[in-house]
């Protein structure tokens, strides 16, 4: 079963509809597709698109739509980025994330039929999670590096000042 959108059902039955008129009289040639639909912020649906050239106006198309199922298909299809985009939102480089990709950091990576790799926007969303705590950790230890080494840095000048002021009898 092939899914479709709906626009391209409509628009493969308008371009046919000069090629059926040479058929003109066929009131039998009535075309069936599959479409996924679905309202904002609900799930797919899936209908039956039937349509057929008019009988009494060779020039119009008729259309009947009706669901093939009552149930839900489910949640619609997580939202995919491309290298570009998700270097942009990670603030890095391309190249890094095709490195990132190829290294198995993120999950789900799909390619298209042009080869061109797909990454589930929840899994940039997680890896710039994971950079920005591992940038926090990596700020704190500095900071704690450098507060001890300045508090050494100033024991050992103490030290050296009170050497060079001993009082000599």
């Amino acid at each position: 079963m092939v899914m479709e959108s709906l626009e391209s059902v409509v628009l493969t039955a308008l371009k046919t509809v000069p090629r059926r008129q040479a058929k003109a009289n066929s009131q039998d040639q009535v075309q069936e597709r599959t479409v996924r639909m679905r309202r904002q912020g609900e799930p797919d649906r899936r209908f039956l698109v039937a349509y057929a050239i008019d009988p009494n106006d060779s020039e119009a198309v008729i259309f009947r739509i009706r669901p093939a199922t009552s149930r839900d298909l489910g949640p619609a299809r997580t939202p995919m980025l491309s290298t570009q985009q998700a270097a942009d939102q990670l603030n890095v480089s391309r190249p890094y994330v095709v490195k990132l990709v190829e290294d198995g950091v993120f999950q789900g990576v799909e390619r298209t039929q042009a080869g061109h790799r797909r990454i589930p926007a929840a899994e940039v969303a997680r890896v710039q999670q994971a950079m920005q705590v591992s940038r926090r950790t990596a700020l704190k230890r500095v900071d704690t590096l450098t507060s001890d080494l300045r508090q050494q840095e100033l024991d050992e000048a103490r030290t050296a000042s009170k050497r060079r002021w001993v009082k000599t009898a």
